[in-house]
């Protein structure tokens, strides 16, 4: 057990019999997005219910200082991958890629919270309670999370269809480096949105290893697609039974896995990618391989 990423704060997700994400019809929400608004509705309850003795709500409160700590763990985001987004606005407001600075969030939430308690001493006790209830629920699960994960998880041994017919085993491709391995379908809007962004690093980084396992679809309509995209990938694969997402607990898509050069799966990413969600997800790739080869 043991894939570990990040949006706005860190948590950890666990393949098999856990699951990276939660599907409900075709809606799907990645596991640490759904703790992050599962501890705020904590913190939203818990204030509610301390402020009734008051007879005020501190409900905007909690909103608020949650709201400025997004928009604040976005700009440091933004301003450590200015080259990025540099002269794409829509970008830089575009959360969907999961670039926030969690240290940042923390800081200026904490900053936030005294700032609220300090002008405002009606409800002050209710708010601190909603905001530490919420806190401590993350925290623990985080925590209990971290207590049990297991590092060595490694890619699932699946075989997987070459465009051109034949099978391999996916442990296999580009075994040795570290890989990029990104779990797709045609039908995906954000599949679609990030192809070109993984597209141009796969052809710019040589030594990391892009994989990219089609989920469900038959080698005609994948060629296809690609023709009528003028896509110039290597290593596109066929997953026609959708083990890949199976075995590593997402229906999500697009899922991104981060393998490490001994095939461990280090970090994922749920969602489309931006060019700066990329580069700081290699980042982390590359810094950890490192340390495993010093």
């Amino acid at each position: 057990m043991g894939l570990i990423f990040r949006t706005i704060v860190p948590t950890l997700t666990t393949p098999h019999n856990s699951m990276m994400s939660l599907s409900i019809g075709p809606i799907s929400l990645p596991f640490d997005r759904l703790l992050l608004l599962i501890c705020l509705a904590i913190a939203f309850i818990v204030g509610a219910v301390a402020a009734k003795k008051d007879k005020t709500s501190v409900d905007g409160r909690i909103a608020g200082i949650f709201i400025i700590a997004l928009i604040a763990a976005r700009i440091s985001f933004v301003i450590q991958y200015w080259q990025e987004f540099q002269g794409n606005v829509w970008a830089m407001m575009d959360i969907r890629d999961g670039g926030f600075d969690g240290l940042t969030a923390i800081v200026i939430g904490f900053i936030a919270l005294i700032g609220f308690v300090w002008k405002q001493a009606k409800g002050r006790q209710a708010m601190l309670k909603g905001v530490m209830a919420g806190v401590t629920v993350w925290g623990l699960t985080t925590v209990s999370l971290w207590a049990i994960k297991d590092t060595s998880q490694q890619l699932p041994h699946i075989m997987v269809k070459q465009l051109g017919g034949s099978t391999v085993n996916l442990s296999e491709v580009e075994h040795g480096k570290p890989r990029v391995i990104n779990l797709w379908a045609t039908w995906c809007p954000p599949c679609r949105r990030e192809m070109p962004v993984l597209e141009e690093a796969q052809q710019t980084m040589d030594d990391i290893g892009f994989v990219f396992v089609n989920q469900g679809e038959h080698s005609a309509i994948i060629e296809q697609y690609l023709q009528q995209e003028t896509l110039l990938l290597d290593n596109v694969l066929a997953d026609t039974a959708g083990s890949l997402g199976y075995q590593v607990g997402s229906r999500a898509l697009p899922t991104t896995l981060f393998v490490n050069g001994q095939g461990q799966l280090v970090d994922a990413h749920l969602g489309e990618l931006s060019k700066a969600s990329l580069k700081a997800k290699l980042k982390k790739l590359i810094d950890k391989e490192q340390e495993n080869t010093n």
